[in-house]
């Protein structure tokens, strides 16, 4: 996670996780960069339960409110964040639903997001707490005063949003084999 729903409420009140996570996969996506730290990393992870799993060593390097990325599972890939780390036993926030057993070709990866990610982020937040009720309006005249939008069309925007914006990612793109 990027940033954190109770962080991203005092921006924008009205925004959802689901949000944030669109947000944070539409980034993922356009910069094909995953924000992997390889250097914290875990092989042969154990699937406990729905939320908890075993580490083969100690879980050093990650602690509670991490973000880290499954991957090699055969059905339990994806983004999760820690919740708690005890030992070798790390348990996820959230409902994720894991299917429990071993996996011996599964790896837990930390993510990390650079500090510019963050903050662009957080200008995505302020611009939908401004613009969310003028979405499809290109110009507003009430008495004297005239208001003139941003026309946005499929060139000067991404993942919804005006270029411009998102160009804080640019840096962060990585070539797509």
């Amino acid at each position: 996670m990027i940033i954190s729903l109770d962080d991203a409420k005092i921006i924008y009140p009205d925004v959802t996780q689901e949000e944030l996570d669109g947000i944070e996969q539409s980034i993922r996506a356009e910069t094909n960069n995953p924000f992997q730290n390889k250097h914290i990393r875990f092989e042969d992870v154990r699937f406990e339960d729905n939320h908890t799993l075993v580490l083969l060593g100690e879980a050093e390097g990650i602690r509670n409110g991490d973000t880290v990325q499954i991957s090699g599972s055969k059905w339990n890939n994806g983004l999760y964040v820690i919740q708690d780390v005890d030992g070798m036993t790390i348990t996820l926030s959230g409902e994720p639903r894991l299917f429990a057993g071993n996996d011996t070709g599964a790896f837990l990866t930390k993510i990390e997001y650079p500090p510019d990610i963050l903050s662009g982020v957080m200008k995505i937040l302020k611009y939908d707490a401004k613009m969310a009720d003028k979405i499809g309006l290109k110009s507003k005249t009430v008495s004297r005063m005239s208001e003139t939008y941003f026309d946005q069309n499929s060139t000067e925007s991404i993942a919804g949003y005006p270029a411009a914006m998102m160009s804080f990612i640019n840096k962060y793109r990585l070539m797509k084999w």
